[in-house]
Formats: structure tokens, sequence, C-alpha cells
């Protein structure tokens, strides 16, 4: 995590004193540093904002489950990379998206003996029903990951189906997103729900196939801790990301997920969503 350390205690001193809000940055942070190569986009986004903040700030690496934990008890934490639910309102305050995250996919081994039945499952699109996946009399088991949001379609098909035998539910706390991919690669479930970027990172052959009921992105946010403290730790964090909106080099790398052709669209949908209604 070199690259984040010499930002651990502090950055840069607020302009008004009234507008310091120490910030604890909980996360599994020193899983962003690959082994060789520069931080992935959202690494780099992310200490960009930082930049920004007009305050002091500290970096807890642990566990996401830990984190959620950490921030419900904390009086001025926040999770980067989290999806805003009703359910996870009830117990964070969000941020503004500071970025969309291109849609999660199914993702199999490329010697998988599911590619045919897949292939026949696929729409004029390309894209699989997990619905109607589910419903085959002998459909492959997909791995998932407990209190991760695939977003709102996704998430209720997964609920419809709760404790069905083709769905596999990891329980334990995962270390760091993509912590599901050891279990394809050695064969436990046959499928995993994952955004692409995320799962390519193994450096390992994959398989994507996209999804009918995933959403063509996902709004990414900070969720921090629901106190007077979080509120103001929210707002100087909206006017950092609300800063970073207009600046091109940011908006580069929060495309880079996207198809050439989707950019356009992405860009402006995002944008739309920083503007208060």
């Amino acid at each position: 995590m070199h690259w984040l350390r010499c930002y651990c205690l502090c950055l840069l001193l607020p302009v008004h004193a009234l507008r310091a809000e120490p910030l604890q940055l909980v996360d599994t942070l020193a899983s962003l540093q690959p082994k060789a190569g520069p931080p992935p986009a959202e690494a780099q986004m992310l200490l960009r904002i930082l930049q920004q903040y007009p305050s002091s700030y500290t970096l807890v690496d642990i566990s996401r489950n830990r984190a959620r934990e950490w921030t419900k008890t904390a009086g001025n934490a926040c999770i980067p990379w989290l999806r805003k639910t009703a359910a996870r309102e009830r117990d964070y305050l969000f941020t503004l998206p500071y970025m969309l995250e291109s849609a999660i996919t199914l993702v199999s081994l490329p010697q998988s003996r599911w590619h045919t039945q897949l292939e026949q499952l696929q729409d004029a699109d390309g894209k699989i029903s997990l619905t109607q996946l589910l419903q085959l009399k002998r459909p492959p088991l997909i791995g998932t990951e407990l209190n991760r949001s695939y977003g709102d379609r996704l998430d209720a098909v997964l609920q419809q189906y709760q404790g069905h035998a083709a769905i596999y539910t990891r329980s334990t706390a995962g270390e760091f997103v993509g912590s599901m991919l050891p279990m394809l690669q050695k064969g436990f479930v046959d499928l995993m729900l994952e955004y692409p970027k995320i799962a390519a990172r193994s450096g390992s052959a994959l398989r994507y196939w996209p999804l009918t009921e995933a959403e063509p992105y996902n709004a990414v946010h900070f969720a921090c801790s629901r106190t007077p403290q979080g509120e103001k730790i929210v707002a100087l964090l909206n006017d950092s990301i609300r800063h970073l909106a207009a600046n091109k080099d940011y908006q580069q790398l929060m495309l880079q997920s996207f198809a050439e052709a989707e950019r356009q669209r992405v860009l402006r949908d995002w944008q739309q969503m920083l503007v208060k209604p």
C-alpha cells in the first residue's frame, strides 16, 4: 500500500476550522494495491477524493463485514465502494455517487461444462435471465456473497430463491470484493456473480455472461456513520465529488470499465445524479 501510506495520517488542513471533520476510512484497503503496476482506477479515484477532503483522515484496513459494524458504532467513519439500498440507509448516511460501475455478470471458467446450456439460454442481445437459469431442472451452482447487494433486480431474484439448492451464499467475511473467485477456480461453484473488472484481476482466463436482470451500471457511494459528525463528513465528501465530476482525468478513470459506445451516456447520467433535486 505504498501509494497510500504517505497519506495515512493527514492530508490537507481545512480552509475554515469550522469545516474540519476528521474522517476514518474503513475497508479492505490493502486489496487495492496490485502486486505490480499502478493502482486500479477505483483506488486512484478514491485517492483524488481524499486529496480534496478539507480535513485529516485515517485509514483503517479491515474486512468489509467488520468495516460495516465499525461504521455503525463510530462517530466519523465511512466505507467506500458501497451500493445504496433501503436497508443500508437505516444504518448509514450515503454520499452522492462518486463513480458508476459497469454491470454485474455471471462468471464461468473457460472450460465450464455449462457453456452449451448457457448459450442456449441467451436472448437476442446475448443476455441470460438468472430467473430462467434457476428454473432449470438441474441448474448450476451459483456463488454469491452474504451482505452484498448486486442491484435491486438481482437482489430480488436472489431473495425470491433464497435457500434454493442452486445458490451458494458465502457467509464468512470475505477479505475483499471478488473473494468468491477461488471457489470458482477450485470447482466448488459452477458460476459466480461479479463485476468483470474485479474477476479479471485474478489473471485467470474467465468467461462473462451478461444478465437480463442486471442494471446497466451501478452507482457507488461512501456509506458513513449516521451521526452529526457523519452528516458533516458526507457534506464535505459531496463537495469533493462535485468538484471532481468536472475533471476530465477523473471522468476517464470512472469510465474505464465501460465500452466506448456507452461512455457518453454513462457520463451524462452520472452527472445528472450529482445535481440536487
